[in-house]
C-alpha cells in the first residue's frame, strides 16, 4: 500500500472504517457494454446461458475447488482496475464525512444528485449513492450506503425527491459488535430528518425479515394537495444475513428479492437498496432481480455479463468471489423450483396434480447432510440417545447447558425450525427415552419453553409416560417439576405443570398439548382449532419456543410446524409457500419427508383452512402506531396501507406497557434490536425495570440479576447491574440467559407475584 493510504487509514480511523480490500474497483463507460452479448473472459468468449444448460454450467464453475468462478470473478475485478472513472464529488474535503467507508465513493457520472436549495453551496448536492440499472430499466435502482447520522437529511431528501416507493435494507445496525447502519427511522411515532418528517406506521415482523411502513411528509413544500405533500414508504429489511459470508440456504433470499421488488408500483421510482457499504450484499440483490427477470423475459442468464456492467455505475458492486458464487446457486434453485409462492385459492386445484407434488418433492429431499454435519449425533456416547435415524445436524440441534467434565451432556435429539414469525420458533424432537426424559425436561427448562405439543401416544413398552403424576413430581438437581391440572377438551388432552427451582423460588409454568390423533383428516376444521388453541397460549408467553413431540421427531412434528407458519402466511398475504418450508425443514433434519404424500397432505388441509381463523390476533409480533390518528388525519393515506395485503388486524392490549416492549398487556413500543426482532408481551400488572442498561455478556453461562430478592438458580452466575433499573413492583427477580449454540441468543424471564414473563431477544 502506498505511504498516503498508510497516513490517510490514521488520519481518519477514528470517524470511518475501511472495507477489508483497500483498492476500489472502478468500472468501464455505462452503456458502452453490450452486457447480454458474448462476453471475454481471460480469452475464452462467455454467451448467455439458457435456462436449461445454467444447472450444468454452474456445476462446472464449481469443479476443481470453484476455479471456474475465481477466473470469472478475476476477470471482474481487473476489468475494473483497467478502468478509471472519476469520484471527484466523494473526494471533496467537505464531502468526506459523508462516506461510511473512505474507499467505497459514488461516481460522479452516476451519482444521485439532490436537488440544490437557492443559496446552497454546490457539493451539498452530495450523497453517497448511485443510480442503477435493472433488468431492460435505466435507473431502477439507487444504491447506497447504510445513512450516517450526518446524513440522515440527505438519505430522506433523496428519497422523497426520486419518488421513492421502496427501500430495500441488507444488513442489521450493529453486526460483530461493529455498526454497521445507523438506525434512520423513528424506533416509534414521529421523527424529523431536516425537511422531511417520518412516522413508522406499522411494523411486520417475520422470521428473516420486517416490513416497515413509514408515512413521510415534506414540511416545507407549498400546501397544494395533501397527497403531494406526503406519502407511504415500505422498508423491507432483511434481518437474516449472516454478520459474514452468505445465507445457508438461497430460498428465503429469492423470496425476498420477489416480495420486495414486486411492492414497488408502476409510478414509483427506484428501488433504494442499501447494506452497510452499499455494494457487497446490495449488489448482490440487484444482480438476483435483474437475472430473475431475464430469465422470465428471454429465458437465459448472463450473471458475468450484467455484473461487469453494472460495476461500472457504482464500485464493488458484489464484493466477494463468495457472494458471486451465492447468485449462482440461488439462481439454480430459483430455477428448479420455479414460482413456490401459492395463492390461497389455487391450493385446492394442486393437490391432484400428483406429477407438480412429486417433482417439489424430490427437490425438497434432494439435501443429504455430510459425517460432518453430524459430529455430534454420531458420537457412541450420544448414539443411544437416538430412537432412529432422524437426528439433528450440528448447526440446527438444540444444545443443552452441558456438565462439566461430562461429555455429551449438552446433547439432546432435537432440532431448531423456523416459523413465520421467527427463527427458533419451533423445537422438534423425539418421544423422550427412559434415559432422556430428564434432559428432555431440561431442555425445556434452559430454553424456557411453556408449551409443549405430544403427537406421539403413550404405551406401556417404548413410549413411556414422561412427565410427572399429581402424587409424583419429578426432580433433578435444579428443580422439581409438578403437575397442577389435567383436563380434556374434545380431541385431545391439555396439562399444566410448574418447574421450579430447587435453589430460589424461580419457576416455569408450562402446558402440554397431546393430540395423539393429528392429523385428523376427517374433521380438517378440529386440525385448525388445535393449532389455534396451541396459539393462543403462546401468546401469553409469546417468548419461549413450541417444543413438538411425536415418536421419532418427524413428520407429524414437522407438519405441526408446517401448517402452523403457513395458516400465518396465508392470513398476512392469502398466499402459502410450502415448498420453501418442507425444503428449510428438510435440511435442518434430513428425514421428515418420507413420501410425497407428506408433501400432498400440507397441501391438502391448507386447502380446507377457514378464512376467519385468527391466528395473527394470537401471535401479532406486529405494532400499530397512532393508527386512529393516522386514519384522521390522511384518510387517502390510511385506505392505501389498508389496501395493502400485509395489513390485517390491529393489536388489543391494555394496562401499562412502558417503552421498549410492543404491549401484549400495554401499548409499548417495540425496542431498537438492528435486527428487526420485536420484545413484547409485558403483563398489565407489572412495571418493566425503567432507564436499565443491559451489560455486555461475553461468556457462555447463564446471568440472573436479582433486584428485590432471590437467589441465582443452579448453575447460574451471579452478576450486579448497578443503579441502573429499579426494582419491579412488589418486589421479584429478572434472570438474563445467554442460549443457543453460539451464546446468541438473550431471554429474559422475570418473575413477580403471581406473573410470569418472557422476553427475547432472538439475534440469529
Amino acid at each position: 500500500m502506498a505511504p498516503w493510504c498508510g497516513w490517510m487509514r490514521k488520519c481518519f480511523h477514528a470517524a470511518y472504517y475501511y472495507l477489508d480490500d483497500p483498492q476500489p474497483c472502478q468500472g468501464s463507460q455505462a452503456g458502452l457494454i453490450d452486457w447480454e452479448g458474448p462476453s471475454d473472459v481471460g480469452g475464452e468468449v462467455r454467451c448467455p446461458v439458457p435456462v436449461a444448460d445454467f444447472a450444468k454450467h454452474v456445476a462446472q464453475l464449481h469443479a476443481d475447488g470453484d476455479i471456474g468462478f475465481s477466473k470469472e470473478y478475476e476477470a471482474i475485478q481487473g476489468e475494473a482496475l483497467n478502468d478509471e472513472y472519476p469520484s471527484e464529488n466523494s473526494q471533496h474535503p467537505e464531502n468526506k464525512g459523508k462516506n461510511r467507508y473512505l474507499n467505497v465513493i459514488a461516481y460522479d457520472h452516476s451519482r444521485v444528485h439532490l436537488r440544490q436549495v437557492p443559496g446552497q453551496k454546490k457539493h451539498l448536492d452530495y450523497i453517497n449513492a448511485n443510480f442503477i440499472d435493472g433488468y431492460q430499466k435505466p435507473r431502477a435502482f439507487i444504491g447506497t450506503q447504510g445513512p450516517l447520522p450526518g446524513t440522515f437529511d440527505c438519505f430522506w431528501r433523496m428519497i422523497w425527491e426520486q419518488r421513492v416507493a421502496v427501500i430495500v435494507m441488507i444488513t442489521n445496525l450493529v453486526e460483530r459488535g461493529r455498526r454497521k447502519c445507523d438506525m434512520y427511522w423513528p424506533k416509534d411515532g414521529t421523527e424529523t430528518y431536516g425537511i422531511v418528517q417520518v412516522r413508522l406506521v406499522k411494523e411486520d415482523v417475520m422470521a428473516t425479515y420486517t416490513v416497515r411502513t413509514l408515512h413521510i411528509k415534506h414540511l416545507k413544500m407549498k400546501k397544494k394537495k395533501q397527497s403531494q405533500q406526503e406519502k407511504i414508504v415500505y422498508q423491507y429489511h432483511y434481518t437474516n444475513w449472516p454478520d459474514h459470508g452468505t445465507p445457508d440456504h438461497p430460498l428465503p433470499v429469492i423470496n425476498f428479492v420477489k416480495k420486495s421488488t414486486t411492492a414497488n408500483p408502476p409510478d414509483g421510482g427506484p428501488i433504494v437498496v442499501h447494506c452497510s457499504a452499499g455494494v457487497g450484499r446490495t449488489g448482490t440483490f440487484i444482480v438476483l432481480d435483474a437475472m430473475l427477470k431475464q430469465i422470465e423475459t428471454k429465458g437465459t442468464l448472463n450473471v458475468f455479463g450484467f455484473l461487469r456492467y453494472i460495476r461500472a455505475q457504482r464500485n464493488y458492486l458484489v464484493q466477494t468471489e463468495e457472494q458471486y458464487i451465492f447468485i449462482h446457486d440461488a439462481l439454480v434453485e430459483a430455477i428448479d423450483s420455479g414460482e413456490t409462492n401459492i395463492k390461497a385459492d389455487a391450493i385446492g386445484g394442486l393437490v391432484n396434480h400428483l406429477d407438480y407434488i412429486d417433482g417439489q418433492y424430490k427437490l425438497i429431499i434432494s439435501y443429504q447432510p455430510k459425517e460432518i454435519n453430524l459430529t455430534s449425533s454420531l458420537k457412541p456416547v450420544n448414539a443411544i440417545k437416538n430412537r432412529s435415524s432422524l437426528v439433528p445436524l450440528e448447526g440446527s440441534r438444540v444444545h443443552l447447558t452441558p456438565k462439566p467434565g461430562v461429555e455429551g451432556s449438552d446433547y439432546i435429539n432435537a432440532t431448531w425450525l423456523h416459523g413465520f414469525r421467527r427463527l427458533r420458533d419451533f423445537i422438534v424432537t423425539q418421544h423422550p427415552l427412559i434415559e432422556t426424559f430428564k434432559d428432555f425436561w431440561q431442555m425445556v427448562w434452559d430454553h424456557n419453553a411453556q408449551t409443549v405439543v405430544l403427537l406421539s401416544s403413550v404405551d406401556n413398552m417404548s413410549f413411556l409416560q414422561f412427565w410427572p403424576n399429581e402424587s409424583e413430581p419429578i426432580e433433578s438437581d435444579y428443580y422439581r417439576i409438578r403437575l397442577v391440572s389435567e383436563t380434556s377438551e374434545g380431541d385431545y388432552i391439555v396439562r399444566s405443570f410448574v418447574i421450579q427451582s430447587i435453589q430460589d423460588d424461580y419457576e416455569l409454568n408450562v402446558k402440554m398439548y397431546e393430540n395423539p390423533a393429528w392429523p385428523d383428516m376427517n374433521n380438517t376444521r378440529s386440525i385448525f382449532d388445535f393449532v389455534l388453541r396451541v396459539h393462543e397460549r403462546c401468546s401469553e408467553y409469546r417468548n419461549g419456543p413450541i417444543v413438538v413431540v411425536d415418536r421419532y421427531g418427524g413428520f407429524q412434528a414437522c407438519q405441526f410446524c408446517c401448517i402452523s407458519s403457513l395458516a400465518m402466511q396465508l392470513e398476512y398475504d392469502r398466499t402459502a409457500n410450502i415448498y420453501t418450508y418442507a425444503k428449510l425443514y428438510h435440511n435442518r433434519r434430513p428425514g421428515i419427508w418420507t413420501s410425497y404424500d407428506d408433501i400432498r397432505q400440507i397441501y391438502r388441509i391448507l386447502s380446507y383452512m377457514p378464512p376467519d381463523l385468527g391466528l395473527l390476533r394470537c401471535t401479532e409480533l406486529r405494532t400499530e402506531f397512532d393508527d386512529a390518528a393516522m386514519m384522521t388525519a390522511t384518510p387517502d393515506l390510511y385506505s392505501k396501507i389498508c389496501s395493502n395485503g400485509s395489513i390485517n388486524n390491529q393489536l388489543t392490549g391494555g394496562g401499562g406497557g412502558g417503552t421498549g416492549v410492543n404491549g401484549g398487556g400495554g401499548g409499548g413500543s417495540p425496542d431498537a434490536m438492528g435486527n428487526g426482532t420485536t420484545t413484547h408481551a409485558i403483563a398489565p400488572t407489572m412495571q418493566p425495570p425503567s432507564g436499565g442498561t443491559t451489560n455486555n455478556m461475553a461468556n457462555a453461562q447463564p446471568v440472573h440479576i436479582a433486584m428485590g430478592g432471590g437467589a441465582p438458580p443452579a448453575g447460574v452466575q451471579g452478576v450486579g447491574m448497578a443503579a441502573t433499573a429499579t426494582t419491579l413492583q412488589n418486589g421479584g427477580t429478572v434472570i438474563v440467559k445467554m442460549n443457543g449454540e453460539d451464546n446468541d441468543e438473550l431471554s429474559v424471564v422475570v418473575a413477580t407475584g403471581n406473573h410470569h414473563l418472557n422476553l427475547d431477544h432472538n439475534q440469529s
